[in-house]
């Protein structure tokens, strides 16, 4: 018994020893767990702050600090992981070194770059639809005053034409999205800024506070916008506050602005000439020099001033803008303040603009995110403009200013009728706007479904607007009404609610990533206006229109809603095969009863050839390869409240004797008026060269638009004229080419460069169903939508010619006409198409070019195609200029004659239509970098100088004011010389 209680003890003690000799071994393991640190770094040898770093198969991890630095508890032989975004993973297996210092290199940027959407992210190779993302570069780096500079010419597919030039960005430009799809409806593309729809204007946006734009084009990327979707959609994102260390950056230019381009006017001795010369002189219309001109004359007075001395200066503009930035671990933050100030080249041509911005993000929990991003600004761009149609009639014979220097109202004494072009110095002009909006979310992370999140979007926008203008009795356009004024007040509003749930997972080699929406939008326009003349005095000027003998009110008032319904899919099988898949449904206040509500859907395919297996030799050449295929529909709401309601309006009538107020009808009811449908379908190619040394896009697309918001003429017997239908159809046929290219990576030297290129055919297919075209409206079909129709000049009629001339009513030196349809006489007929007026073809060109610490870049673009008749040939415009004689029988401009356009009848005078086309350097910017040595003693982050020109040069042979521009008589296009500095700390 005592022998089995001993075995029973040895054997025991021998498991307790084996059991010790296992358990020693781990528990000094556990125990040799120790501190590990070191600096992180990318490949040119900055460090990364906020690195992740984890030991694999642990919960442990760490996140590197401001400078690169790390420290994390591991064990001898863990292996570390580092992840960084846009940065290859790196793994590293843990020794006997307590110091592990990392270089991470750059991953392959252009498939794992991060693109917005809408409603989401995605990385750019799970991208199906065509999204084109303005260079990142361009946006930090371009000086720019205003988020228009910095879209145009820097994406295939997108123009960007200025409309005027001038200090103010709203008098604007024209953006279009693979071109011009409705004939009477908007072409303007949505824009979405910070995840709601954005109802100011790009001007309004400091483009300092960008931090990303996309350009979504087909009709895949762009549905889930709806009926808004049809003209594109351009998302811009404001920039968020990034964890760590305060950020302070500070940038500010000053510059100088000179007139590029202006005709040279007629001087007095050359306007004498002319009148001397003319062949009809003292016609009606063609009045012979008055007395006063001849004694100014005579006087030589005119040589002391000229009229484009008395509307042009130098001007100046100057920029400041102060960002600041940082958070903690679970907050963010960046806010902005910025002014822009402007005196143009042109006489109370003006602009001043301020803007602030905060932006906060937090991670309340690891479930809960809150944002908030708000903006605020005011504009002034107060000033009556000159009056530019009378500067190029206007005699240079003149007295612009009375002895006592002020302004002269009738500068030609004999004859009162004529304005002076600086009499807008006479006049009080205000023009004052304050917006403000808040963009606000919640985003929560479902804890118990991993991948499921719910967000709330909300937005609101303000803004509030004062024109108001004066003209005196001292001025010749309102002094014999004794003062008349305009005051307008306007205010608008809207607010957005969108719900969306998304559900995001990985599954093996299936991604999926789902997503809806319910969402609410609400508009008001509010505009009051009182119109008054006959005041007592000047003194109190527009602020005294209560007091005017005759005073009109006037008011406007627009509401409208929006409510939606979108779902979509978006799938991807081995990171190879990707499917995309939307519908939205919207209802829309504006629309007929009957059409309230409109569904979009769309449907997009795409293929990573270059993660196939049997790729894999290629992929050292060509590391990116995908194929995409989208087809779907958008619509286009662009029309006018209660446009489809029967409306009366006012009209007076007669009852005997009495003039008596009452209604006539203004507008038909339509209850089946809805929404233009676009449908497109895109092919594209997306490709990389050289581990994406070479990159770019394809893109062949074709867009059919049905059912445009026409005005259809009707009788009159139902008292109105015309009413808008869903008629007609249009179609525009494309291929856009994008190529970013990495010329020269040195470590002294770099060239980078970016080209885009886009070829686009519009047509009208059908305007009312019976194949016929609108020659009232210049509408055609088969011809694009904004085409030139008239006589088409081809000459001058020379003295040989006098025979043929005479049957045609016409002179030797008269302007020469086509005769189009062969009849021997100029009739309607001969009226032919001359020509596209927008481009058929874009482009634009970006050379960035970095040597140690300097840097060049030059921007460029072009438009091809583009027909425009240009007003400066007609001889009413005192430009100087060549005339025909018999002993200079130029075949370019007419003789001096009043009747050398004006014989083919009454009101009929042809204009001169000439090729647009023009190249343009937009852009040259030349930069110095103090280097970083200097600067950390300084405890200074970076300094940069620059030097910037714009609008240089301009080769074109257009012979007016600009060939971009439409109007020929207003503000000439500014050249600017600025000098600026980039501060952060």
């Amino acid at each position: 018994m005592k022998s089995d209680f001993h075995k029973i003890v040895f054997s025991r003690c021998l498991l307790w020893m084996v059991l010790l000799s296992i358990s020693l071994p781990i528990h000094a393991q556990k125990q040799q767990a120790s501190s590990v640190s070191g600096t992180i770094k990318d490949d040119k040898g900055e460090v990364l702050p906020g690195v992740n770093v984890k030991v694999k198969g642990s919960s442990a991890s760490a996140i590197s600090n401001v400078n690169g630095h790390y420290e994390i508890k591991a064990n001898n032989g863990s292996v570390l992981v580092f992840k960084y975004l846009g940065f290859e993973d790196k793994e590293i297996t843990v020794g006997s070194n307590a110091v592990i210092n990392v270089n991470m290199s750059v991953a392959n940027k252009d498939l794992d770059e991060v693109v917005v959407v809408g409603y989401g992210t995605q990385k750019k190779s799970d991208v199906t639809g065509a999204v084109t993302s303005i260079p990142k570069d361009r946006i930090e780096n371009m000086v720019r005053t205003d988020v228009v500079q910095l879209i145009q010419g820097a994406a295939a597919g997108l123009n960007v034409s200025a409309t005027e030039a001038g200090s103010n960005p709203e008098s604007g430009a024209v953006m279009l999205i693979r071109g011009r799809s409705s004939i009477s409806a908007s072409n303007d593309p949505l824009i979405i800024l910070d995840g709601i729809a954005f109802n100011g204007s790009l001007s309004d946006i400091n483009p300092n506070e960008v931090e990303s734009i996309e350009i979504l084009k087909d009709a895949s990327s762009a549905a889930i916008y709806g009926s808004r979707a049809a003209n594109g959609v351009i998302l811009i994102q404001s920039k968020k506050g990034t964890k760590g260390k305060v950020s302070l950056k500070y940038n500010a230019f000053y510059a100088l602005q000179e007139v590029a381009n202006f005709p040279k006017f007629m001087d007095g001795e050359q306007y004498y000439q002319f009148k001397k010369n003319t062949l009809n002189t003292g016609t009606d219309d063609d009045p012979a020099m008055t007395q006063s001109e001849l004694d100014v004359y005579n006087s030589g007075s005119w040589r002391d001033w000229s009229w484009k001395d008395l509307i042009t200066k130098s001007g100046n503009s100057q920029q400041h803008n102060l960002s600041i930035s940082g958070g903690s671990e679970k907050t963010s933050y960046s806010a902005s303040l910025s002014y822009l100030g402007t005196n143009g080249i042109v006489i109370n041509d003006q602009y001043k603009r301020g803007n602030a911005r905060i932006n906060v993000t937090s991670n309340v929990t690891d479930w809960l995110t809150i944002g908030s991003s708000n903006m605020m600004g005011k504009i002034n761009n107060s000033g009556a403009s000159p009056s530019y149609i009378d500067l190029f009639n206007k005699s240079p014979l003149s007295v612009p200013f009375n002895p006592d220097g002020s302004v002269n109202i009738k500068p030609i004494a004999d004859d009162p009728r004529k304005i002076n072009p600086i009499e807008n110095l006479l006049y009080d002009d205000l023009k004052v706007r304050y917006n403000a909006s808040t963009m606000n979310y919640v985003n929560i992370t479902i804890p118990q479904v991993k991948g499921l999140s719910y967000r709330l979007n909300t937005g609101l926008q303000y803004e509030s607007s004062e024109k108001n203008w004066y003209r005196g009795s001292n001025t010749g356009k309102s002094g014999s009404l004794k003062g008349e004024s305009e005051t307008n007040a306007g205010q608008k509003f809207s607010y957005t609610v969108e719900n969306v749930v998304s559900y995001k997972r990985d599954f093996a080699k299936h991604s999926l990533f789902l997503t809806g929406l319910y969402s609410f939008e609400g508009k008001e326009n509010k505009i009051a206006t009182l119109n008054g003349e006959g005041f007592a005095n000047d003194f109190l000027s527009y602020y005294g229109i209560t007091q005017a003998s005759k005073i009109v009110p006037s008011y406007s008032y627009l509401k409208t809603a929006l409510i939606s319904q979108m779902f979509r899919l978006n799938y991807s099988y081995d990171s190879r095969y990707l499917f995309t898949g939307t519908v939205r449904r919207d209802g829309f206040s504006g629309f007929g009863e009957n059409k309230k509500y409109g569904v979009f859907s769309s449907v997009a395919l795409g293929w990573n050839i270059m993660n196939e297996a049997f790729f894999a030799g290629a992929k050292q050449t060509v590391n990116n390869l995908k194929l995409r295929v989208s087809y779907g529909e958008n619509g286009n709401q662009a029309i006018s409240p209660y446009q489809t309601l029967s409306q009366l309006g006012g009209g007076d009538y007669v009852d005997g004797t009495t003039m008596a107020p009452g209604y006539l009808p203004a507008t038909l009811g339509t209850a089946n008026l809805g929404w233009e449908t676009t449908r497109a379908l895109n092919i594209g190619l997306d490709f990389g060269i050289l581990n994406s040394r070479i990159t770019g896009e394809i893109n062949v697309y074709r867009n059919k638009t049905s059912d445009l918001l026409l005005k259809r003429a009707i009788s009159a017997v139902h008292g109105v004229n015309s009413v808008f239908q869903n008629i007609g159809k249009t179609q525009n046929d494309g291929i856009e080419f994008m190529v970013n290219s990495n010329n020269i990576t040195k470590k002294s030297f770099s060239w980078n460069s970016n080209l885009n290129f886009a070829f686009i055919k519009t047509k009208i297919v059908d305007l009312y169903g019976d194949g016929k075209d609108d020659i009232a409206n210049g509408w055609f079909i088969g011809q694009p939508i904004k085409t030139n129709f008239d006589y088409k000049f081809i000459g001058v009629w020379q003295m040989d010619e006098a025979t043929e001339a005479t049957k045609y009513g016409a002179k030797p030196g008269y302007a020469k006409y086509d005769d189009y349809n062969q009849n021997g006489v100029y009739d309607p007929g001969d009226r032919q198409l001359l020509g596209d007026q927008e481009p058929n073809f874009t482009w634009g060109f970006t050379n960035n070019f970095k040597y140690k610490q300097f840097g060049l870049s030059v921007f460029m673009y072009g438009k091809v195609g583009a027909i425009k008749a240009n007003p400066y040939k007609d001889r009413n415009y005192l430009i100087v200029r060549e005339f025909w004689t018999p002993e200079n029988p130029i075949n370019s401009f007419w003789s001096n004659s009043n009747q050398a356009t004006r014989y083919l009848g009454k009101g009929i005078t042809p204009s001169v239509y000439e090729s647009a086309d023009f190249v343009r350097v937009k852009d040259i910017t030349l930069t110095y970098a103090v280097g970083k040595k200097l600067l950390s003693r300084a405890k200074i982050n970076s300094l940069d100088f620059y030097f910037t020109g714009k609008n240089l040069f301009t080769i074109t042979k257009w012979g007016a004011l600009d060939p971009e521009l439409d109007a020929q008589r207003a503000v000439p296009l500014q050249r600017e010389y600025m000098l600026g500095l980039r501060f952060g700390l």
